[in-house]
């Protein structure tokens, strides 16, 4: 009998046929939003013109985090060694495919320091867990990070993607998904933390034809950008985890619906759901099963007020960006007036951790609410800027010193800018805070998206708060009296 479990082993067996196939050594630039702003475009145009007509192939990754040492590479040599190199520009590309690519240096001779780790590791070279910034996160969601090419869904199911899916839809109820991410008690993780299930359940119970499904990739806020960099990097795990919600719901249809100045996001989804169409994970009877799903991908015109869900229910409409008054729930009556469940991005790719792992498993890390982990992005006066994966009850403190590197200036902080324009700044003496919501909310500020601006004594906070203003003056949607004369006045 072809299960949909029988149906994908032979379709991972075909992609890892298809993947042996690339030529090594194989020369993966990390292109991400991040990357490119450093050079990462340019060593990727350099890297093609020195790799013409050699044995060898170029590809992409996404960011693996360390937006610190971009531009980045990896090297992935016969036998499937992989060496990592940072500050790669562009004038260095020469030694690198000369002595390392092509040759059998570790690193170039002239930038011994380019490299920082190989995988799996060998005697005498850095792996990744000699890395403060790497041992010490909890990378669930971002575990393929910088190893997948996302422009390559063959990469993807070679490396067990989509197998959570097909094992949903051949072992699992709708009932038995629901109870696992119950209690793994996995909380959204766009800022508002609600509980993820019991949104799921109401718009499970919810009368009516179609129910959607939406993904929340706006991201217009300040400081905050992890939800990109993971599509950026693996987007069909996010893919992955919006089906299973939607098997689970009885969705049928949705949205993924991407900021307009996510341009290069934007660019590889499309590349992703055409491929994942053209594999049978989107479509009529995915895997064989009588589960079928569309997914359209959406795209803003900028409008940070979009990001609120209603008011990206009325963009995905045709309509002006408007929040509504909540008089009735989403998940009952949403999008187009069908009960619709909207999580963001980060929230969907932890449910295929969580079936592969367990809820239990997933629920030892964290605290009495908060459970798993959570994306931060460190920047500001940061040593080491980013994004990273925190167990969630790590402290403040030893996200800021022990893993991200302190103060970047060797002056002493003034505070941390948690969440965007969404929450008080995290003065020193609240440092030893547990990063979870519960903790945070307990401190009197909000963990939110996960931003982390870090600012040394020499910032002005009364500058910092007119930006904020200034932000929420231009971006008021004028819907609320509050904001539109408040933020005037």
């Amino acid at each position: 009998m072809s299960t949909p479990l029988v149906r994908y082993g032979q379709l991972r067996e075909a992609a890892a046929k298809r993947r042996a196939a690339l030529a090594l050594p194989r020369v993966l630039v990390h292109i991400s939003g991040c990357g490119l702003a450093v050079g990462a475009g340019e060593t990727q145009a350099r890297l093609a013109d020195a790799l013409a007509a050699r044995a060898a192939s170029l590809g992409e990754v996404g960011c693996n985090g360390m937006c610190y040492r971009e531009p980045m590479v990896t090297v992935v040599k016969p036998g499937g060694v992989r060496f990592t190199y940072g500050d790669v520009a562009a004038d260095r590309v020469p030694a690198l495919v000369d002595e390392c690519v092509l040759g059998e240096c570790p690193a170039p001779r002239a930038h011994a320091d380019m490299l920082i780790a190989v995988d799996p590791p060998r005697l005498g070279m850095r792996k990744w867990d000699d890395h403060d910034y790497w041992r010490l996160q909890h990378r669930l969601v971002s575990r393929l990070c910088g190893l997948v090419e996302p422009r390559d869904v063959d990469d993807a199911i070679a490396r067990g993607g989509y197998r959570q899916l097909a094992r949903a839809l051949t072992e699992l109820t709708s009932d038995q998904i629901l109870d696992e991410v119950r209690r793994a008690s996995l909380l959204g993780r766009g800022g508002a933390a609600f509980p993820s299930a019991a949104k799921w359940e109401t718009a499970r119970k919810a009368s009516g034809y179609p129910k959607y499904m939406v993904c929340n990739a706006e991201e217009g806020e300040p400081s905050i950008y992890k939800d990109r960099r993971l599509l950026e990097a693996d987007p069909h795990g996010v893919l992955e985890g919006l089906l299973i919600a939607a098997y689970t719901i009885g969705s049928d249809r949705g949205f993924l619906y991407i900021g307009g100045e996510h341009l290069l996001a934007h660019d590889i989804c499309v590349v992703a759901l055409e491929q994942a169409y053209e594999r049978g994970l989107l479509g009529e009877h995915i895997l064989g099963s009588d589960f079928s799903f569309h997914l359209e991908l959406r795209m803003g015109a900028g409008s940070y007020a979009a990001g609120e869900s209603s008011a990206m229910m009325s963009s995905i409409e045709g309509s002006r960006g408007m929040p509504r008054v909540k008089l009735v729930r989403s998940a009952e009556r949403g999008l187009f007036q069908k009960p619709t469940n909207m999580n963001n991005v980060e929230t969907y790719a932890n449910v295929p951790v969580i079936l592969e792992h367990g809820a239990a498993w997933f629920a030892q890390t964290g605290g009495p609410k908060s459970k798993g982990s959570k994306i931060l992005a460190p920047s500001g006066h940061v040593k080491r800027s980013g994004w990273v994966e925190v167990p969630l009850g790590m402290s403040t403190r030893t996200f800021l010193y022990d893993l991200c590197g302190g103060v970047s200036t060797g002056r002493p902080l003034k505070c941390l800018q948690p969440a965007g324009v969404s929450s008080v700044p995290i003065p020193e003496h609240l440092l030893d805070t547990p990063i979870t919501n519960e903790d945070y909310e307990k401190a009197g500020l909000t963990l939110g998206s996960g931003g982390m601006v870090v600012l040394d004594d020499s910032t002005c906070i009364v500058d910092l708060m007119r930006y904020y203003l200034e932000f929420d003056w231009v971006e008021s949607c004028s819907r609320c009296t509050t904001c539109r004369v408040s933020n005037e006045r």
